[in-house]
């Protein structure tokens, strides 16, 4: 049965009301045409049950603002939506198209901190943002008496004579939904192993974000980036937020996460009061055989006023550091890699008070 209004309702109750499902949910195409954002495609998504994301495959099947109710979750950075035909790859030139938004994708042979690996230097987190998709298919269909919506496309990373990789991204979701289902699958086409560097970097803001809310997860350990992030009190601070700080410095967490039996773990953020009683939070679900690494960015800055939750194959510190630390996961040739995110938004104070219950359990077991 579909949840919608308050209710569970059949395929015929729904059908019996409305002419076109998308009356009600539904995942609509277009294109941008404003400024820096011009020709970049997009998809809206509409749940009908409180949630709106739009997706962009013109920029890597990534997610740019999205909302629960009329209530941001997303940090939209002062770049807006920009094409990649204004990709800027050396040093840090990814942050003058860095919108941002629910996600971003860092991938898929290099993310993280700029570097240099085997005498070829590398930018920050990568080129599959920037990368338009192809093959997109929308889909609206019925199961049973449930209204499943799926947007579906494939991101190419290949250089000639070089790397040879797709990304396959299928975001599904379903009329009534608080959330949604993401599953990509990396395939390298090539026929030598390749690094598969891959960072999910979910960005959370304002109303969401605010004095109050909390990271909430299975954390086992926790661990500074560097001294920056250890100052003031930083690793036994990082899982709060405070108000917006004026040149506030960046700091990174990497945290180690604790999971059940089949190695499923999760990290939330939770705001139990947005200033005029609300409740709202968010939890991403993933799979540590998949993505065994959780990075936490911390930017409360006046301006730049965000939260980074980015599940990963690694942590972020670049090809060139991770390849002398031996830490660097890699894809064989003809080989094909799997991976999942749930994302939910919680909206009651009994939901947030489960997810605290089970960090605690899966914490201590």
């Amino acid at each position: 049965m579909a949840e919608f209004l308050g209710r569970n309702w059949s395929k015929t109750d729904l059908v019996s009301r409305v002419g076109d499902p998308r009356q009600i949910a539904g995942a609509i195409p277009f294109v941008l045409t404003d400024g820096k954002a011009e020709g970049v495609k997009a998809v809206k998504v509409d749940t009908g049950g409180g949630l709106e994301f739009t997706l962009l495959p013109g920029r890597g099947m990534d997610i740019a603002g999205a909302s629960f109710r009329g209530r941001a979750l997303s940090f939209l950075s002062a770049t807006g939506i920009t094409s990649p035909a204004y990709y800027e790859e050396p040093g840090l030139g990814f942050l003058r198209g860095f919108y941002a938004g629910l996600l971003t994708t860092c991938g898929i042979t290099n993310m993280g901190a700029p570097s240099v690996d085997q005498g070829q230097a590398f930018g920050i987190h990568g080129r599959v943002a920037n990368a338009g998709a192809e093959d997109l298919a929308i889909e609206h269909r019925w199961e049973g008496d449930e209204y499943l919506i799926s947007v579906k496309g494939v991101v190419r990373e290949a250089m000639a004579m070089f790397e040879n990789l797709t990304l396959t991204r299928h975001v599904e979701t379903r009329l009534g939904a608080r959330g949604f289902s993401l599953h990509d699958v990396v395939e390298n086409r090539g026929f030598r192993e390749e690094p598969l560097l891959m960072l999910y970097h979910f960005n959370f803001g304002f109303p969401l974000l605010g004095p109050g809310a909390r990271v909430v997860g299975p954390i086992a350990d926790t661990v500074a980036r560097d001294d920056q992030a250890r100052r003031d009190r930083g690793v036994e601070e990082a899982l709060e937020y405070p108000e917006p700080q004026p040149d506030y410095a960046e700091k990174v967490f990497f945290h180690a996460l604790r999971g059940d039996a089949r190695g499923r773990t999760f990290v939330a953020l939770l705001n139990r009061d947005l200033g005029d009683g609300t409740p709202l939070g968010v939890v991403l679900r993933f799979d540590l055989g998949q993505l065994p690494t959780l990075t936490q960015w911390k930017m409360p800055c006046q301006g730049f006023y965000v939260l980074g939750l980015e599940p990963g194959t690694a942590p972020p510190l670049g090809r060139g550091p991770l390849r002398e630390q031996g830490r660097m996961p890699t894809l064989a040739a003809q080989a094909s890699y799997p991976m999942h995110i749930e994302f939910e938004v919680l909206d009651t104070l009994e939901a947030m008070d489960q997810v605290e219950e089970e960090a605690a359990r899966l914490a201590g077991s």
